[in-house]
């Protein structure tokens, strides 16, 4: 598999900040067949997930699907098991190493975020997008339950025509991007890191390894226009 390399000048624009849905009010089952981007969205996901060398697996144990990086250091889940509320609907998981090694004090990250850390050596920003129980109509698969998260919680899809770029957030800036149509696009798939918790727990942002950390163009819900910096893994899939 052939991986783009990033550098440090890479700027990826308008990665979905507070994009709006396209319904208001009704249920959620209603609103989904009527919305046009929702749909895509899980339409497109199918087709990233279906690039992926190693498709997302199931674990059990959480009651989440893993889709997992091409090299391996990051990770998207999101929930699986229709009667499990223990955990959040979304994670973003990454290897702590590279921001260890950055002059990260693990001791200073938020409490939840430290809980969640374990000895797997992952650092791990979640959402609970819903109380609602997941319902299926027919087989549990990862793009079925990926549907879920757009039924129950339209607001965390965004997407931004600049880049043909659907998302995921997990956590305030952050979040999960694919693109629409990935032979036009040269990063099929971005993890998108806020560097703020980093920053404020020692991480020096030029020295992490495997991670961009670039000057983003963001867009409000308002439409209007800022910069921020983040933490960026993008991949090539093609």
């Amino acid at each position: 598999m052939k991986l783009k390399r990033s550098t440090r000048k890479i700027v990826i624009g308008a990665l979905l900040a507070g994009a709006l849905p396209l319904y208001s009010g009704g249920s959620a089952e209603a609103a989904f067949t009527t919305d046009v981007i929702g749909k895509s969205a899980v339409t497109s996901f199918s087709a990233m997930i279906d690039a992926l060398d190693f498709p997302p697996v199931a674990d059990d144990s959480m009651g989440v699907w893993v889709l997992t990086s091409p090299d391996g250091e990051a990770a998207f889940w999101w929930r699986k098991a229709a009667d499990d509320m223990r955990h959040y609907d979304t994670f973003l998981c990454f290897d702590a190493e590279p921001f260890v090694k950055a002059g990260l004090d693990l001791d200073k990250l938020p409490s939840e975020m430290k809980d969640m850390l374990g000895d797997r050596g992952k650092i791990m920003l979640g959402k609970k997008l819903s109380k609602e129980a997941l319902e299926y109509d027919g087989e549990i698969t990862p793009i079925s339950s990926f549907e879920q998260i757009v039924k129950l919680d339209r607001e965390s899809i965004g997407y931004h025509a600049a880049l043909d770029h659907y998302g995921v957030t997990v956590a305030d800036g952050s979040l999960l991007e694919w693109a629409k149509d990935m032979t036009k696009n040269e990063k099929d798939i971005v993890f998108v890191l806020d560097p703020k918790i980093m920053l404020e727990a020692g991480v020096d942002p030029s020295k992490v390894e495997g991670w961009t950390y670039a000057l983003v163009p963001l867009e409000d819900s308002r439409g209007r226009k800022f910069e921020a910096e983040k933490f960026l893994k993008p991949f090539d899939l093609k």
